[in-house]
């Protein structure tokens, strides 16, 4: 493979961020009358690209064996079986037909074939010690099924590499004991995949300049003591992932060594063996934080959205240890707020949730490094029926949805869909207050504006009225309030008859 360093990795964001959204329960594993509901209602939201889960078992023959099929060839992607495929190409059709676009993200879990066979449980092992060199092929048959040039079917240009390789679900062992010490054995791991995986992505025509290709997608937190089934935090995973100690420096000899690590060598040559550490097009966060509002500030190595800077500062000094200067964006792909109800244990209520949505969109808006927001499921996940209600367990499953699963709206859907935030709400009496806010639907937008509306004890009352000129609808705008009293966004759609929408309503005061 040439030096991938000298060549494009990605097209160029612009300032603008993307709205992802994902719910596989109903993009990939269901109806088509379903998946083309849903592609619709999310059309109708504003969203510009679906994240669409491509797990390696769900197309891969023979998955629950041991044994690689006979004259099998894993780069072609006839010889996977049509039906395998059917989810997948439904929704990137219906996407386009849309005007969205798809971020395949191929993960684990594999083949049994694909797998080291020693894992200690069933549990993990479809994602144990996963093969490079056969990952590497089933990304090269991705590759070229959805490459624009096969049987006419879409091209998908945004790419990202595995699903959380911190988390012990999607990636074991996550550490492991070499010589009395216990060392990050998922982020050689990872380091291995990600390599195939772009080589194959390279050799199928996605790297040319034209494609987004992301790395990381982290998980945000993890816990102490390490072990096998024990998520590693993400600091912690990515320093292990670019070979560097805690203060950002190369790691030498055995704590190299045990981390498939160069202990010895040019730091050219670590880069060239891993382009994609270094020069693809981002790093994927989920940047999940269900134990306060996104402003509160999560523990050490652990990355939420109040300190996404610690996980950008990281990278810049990671890349530096290797003589490479950069300042890789960031793409938010998977994020969301959970509720109560119907989780009786969040503290969440339905209000906080869609006030926590907003926050999270006006935290991501101000970080000039954040290149996409997303939202994490329209409907809520069914809870776990094996656990009883009074059971934590039953709840373990997201309630980050926009709708409760049964299909009725939470307070969350509208916010969704109009942003806004107030990011000081008391004011002094003849002083002006910034409102932030977003119309996703901007282009659709009845004269392409939108208006700030005051509310005391009786009407609302528009107080100013903005041009939506900003790529994706953002906007920010001072306001004089007359009295203490509410805010909120409204704007028409251009249809007949118009349709009118609405954010979430804001408290506001005046006063010392």
């Amino acid at each position: 493979m040439p030096c991938l360093w000298l060549l494009p990795a990605s097209v160029k964001a612009d300032s603008s961020q993307k709205s992802i959204f994902q719910d596989d329960d109903h993009l990939i594993y269901n109806s088509t009358s379903v998946v083309q509901e849903t592609v619709a209602r999310l059309a109708g939201l504003g969203v510009n690209e679906l994240r669409i889960t491509v797990k390696w078992s769900a197309i891969a023959p023979d998955a629950a064996s041991r044994v690689v099929p006979a004259g099998f060839d894993p780069t072609d992607p006839a010889d996977y079986l049509a039906s395998a495929w059917a989810p997948y190409d439904r929704v990137v059709r219906l996407a386009q037909a849309y005007g969205m676009s798809v971020e395949f993200n191929v993960t684990a879990p594999g083949p049994l074939w694909a797998m080291q066979p020693d894992a200690p449980t069933s549990a993990d092992a479809d994602h144990w010690e996963p093969n490079p060199a056969q990952f590497k092929a089933f990304v090269e048959a991705l590759g070229t099924r959805y490459s624009g040039r096969y049987e006419g079917i879409p091209r998908v240009s945004v790419w990202s590499i595995w699903n959380e390789p911190n988390e012990p679900g999607w990636l074991a062992p996550q550490s492991v004991t070499v010589n009395g010490s216990v060392v990050a054995a998922s982020a050689d791991l990872y380091r291995n995949e990600m390599r195939e995986a772009f080589a194959g992505l390279y050799a199928t025509g996605h790297l040319s300049g034209h494609d987004l290709v992301l790395i990381g997608d982290l998980a945000s937190t993890g816990y102490d003591p390490p072990g096998s089934d024990t998520a590693i935090a993400p600091m912690v995973f990515l320093r292990a992932l670019y070979c560097v100690d805690l203060h950002y420096r190369r790691l030498l000899g055995a704590s190299a060594s045990a981390l498939g690590c160069p202990t010895g060598g040019s730091e050219r040559s670590f880069v060239d063996r891993n382009p994609a550490l270094f020069f693809a097009g981002g790093f994927a966060h989920h940047p999940y934080y269900f134990d306060g509002p996104p402003s509160q500030p999560p523990g050490p190595d652990i990355v939420a959205l109040a300190n996404l800077g610690v996980l950008e500062g990281g990278l810049d000094r990671a890349m530096r240890a290797w003589g490479v200067r950069r300042h890789v964006p960031i793409y938010i792909d998977e994020w969301g707020e959970k509720s109560n109800p119907p989780d009786s244990y969040q503290d969440v209520t339905l209000a906080d949730q869609a006030a926590y949505i907003n926050q999270g969109q006006y935290i991501a808006w101000r970080d000039p490094r954040v290149r996409s927001m997303a939202q994490f499921l329209l409907y809520d996940t069914l809870p776990d029926d094996r656990y009883p209600v009074s059971d934590a367990r039953h709840w373990r499953t997201f309630q980050t949805g926009l709708q409760f699963a049964n299909g009725t709206a939470k307070p969350s859907l509208a916010a969704y869909r109009t942003p806004i935030w107030v990011p000081q709400a008391k004011v002094a009496g003849g002083h002006g207050l910034l409102v932030w806010g977003e119309v996703r639907r901007y282009r659709q937008a009845l004269g392409r504006q939108a208006l700030v509306q005051w509310r005391g004890h009786h009407r609302w009352t528009t107080i100013a009225t903005v041009k939506l000129t900003h790529a994706q609808g953002y906007f920010t705008v001072v306001v004089q309030i007359p009295a203490t009293g509410s805010l909120r966004l409204t704007w028409r759609l251009k249809s007949s008859p118009a349709t009118t929408y609405s954010s979430r309503t804001v408290p506001v005061t005046v006063g010392r």
